[in-house]
């Protein structure tokens, strides 16, 4: 099984509502939804080799499909956070299986935004605030990722053109071709036909992104018919997109 095949939001319900909720809801449900029953189909889903990250299934669980994990699920309550974390990670990896001697991350401007759904079920966007050169307050969960700076060492059997070649699989295999700031990057430290050398680099990129869609598609539960928490209802109230500066210095000799 992989996440082609799998359903991108799965909200676990009393096996009465599984069966009943078209019935009551004014528009149909998205095909990247699926509702489970929390009677009859818990086993069954872990028994098809899915890994859930965070909490064990309950009635009212939601869970997100893993942007670029294979067959993992991301437990509602813990998702945002490690998905922002997960996405910059992915930048730092890349980054110094490239050559990367620094690397540096700042978040450059926010904005907050407001899903609604309509009586089609359809996803409208409010923008309610947007802020550039952000000063983020000590108690902000969001503090972790103004700044954060990394100073790496190749060691002796490094292989830039081995790295990058299995860079390359990896963007197959989990289908990111579509993160242009880190393709971009993987053909720029290829010197192999050009003979050309990227040094630097600083990429802008919505770290937020893949949680944002994700939270867009599941807006449509928040229908009454719906047994879902009060947490998931006041994630679609103030949407964050974090914009962040990511700046890559790379081996002289590298």
């Amino acid at each position: 099984m992989t996440n082609n095949n799998l359903p991108e939001v799965i909200l676990f319900q009393e096996d009465e509502q599984v069966l009943n909720y078209r019935y009551k809801l004014p528009y149909m449900l998205d095909k990247k939804i699926a509702i489970k029953s929390i009677e009859y189909d818990v086993e069954t889903f872990l028994s098809n080799g899915i890994k859930l990250i965070g909490d064990r299934p309950s009635t009212g669980a939601m869970y997100y499909l893993h942007p670029y994990k294979n067959n993992a699920y991301i437990h509602a309550n813990n998702v945002e956070m490690y998905l922002l974390e997960e996405k910059l990670t992915l930048y730092r990896r890349v980054g110094a299986l490239l050559g990367a001697t620094s690397i540096s991350t700042k978040v450059v401007s926010t904005e907050s935004e407001k899903l609604e759904i309509d009586v089609e079920g359809k996803v409208r966007i409010r923008l309610i605030n947007a802020k550039a050169n952000v000063n983020y307050q000590k108690d902000s969960k969001y503090s972790r990722f103004e700044i954060v700076s990394e100073k790496i060492k190749q060691e002796a059997h490094f292989d830039r053109n081995k790295n990058i070649d299995e860079l390359r699989m990896l963007i197959d295999r989990f289908n990111l071709h579509h993160e242009i700031g880190i393709t971009s990057l993987i053909e720029a430290r290829d010197s192999r036909d050009s003979g050309v050398l990227l040094k630097e680099r600083k990429i802008s990129s919505e770290i937020s992104s893949e949680y944002n869609s994700l939270l867009k598609i599941s807006a449509q539960l928040s229908a009454p018919v719906f047994n879902v928490s009060s947490e998931f209802k006041r994630s679609l109230e103030t949407v964050k997109r974090l914009n962040v500066e990511i700046e890559f210095v790379f081996d002289e000799n590298n």
